[in-house]
């Protein structure tokens, strides 16, 4: 498994997006989410802060972890 990191699935301006939370990497998903529950406020704030500088309507669809790979990268096709 490669390295975990927590992300967010919001809405803004009628699309669909996911954004990594830069705060952690992690080796397993167990710690992962281990994480996510300890600090939740403050990813939740942070991220709120992070979407209010954006402007816009912004809504957290979800928070969650996975594995790095499975995210596509610039450039890849989908």
């Amino acid at each position: 498994m490669g390295a975990v990191l927590i992300y967010a699935t919001i809405l803004i301006g009628g699309i669909v997006e996911v954004i990594q939370y830069k705060g952690e990497t992690f080796k397993t998903n167990e710690e992962c989410v281990s994480y996510l529950q300890t600090y939740n406020t403050h990813i939740n704030k942070t991220l709120q802060d992070h979407l209010d500088k954006k402007g816009g309507d912004a809504v957290v669809l979800f928070i969650g972890c996975s594995e790095r790979s499975k995210f596509v990268t610039e450039g890849d096709l989908t």
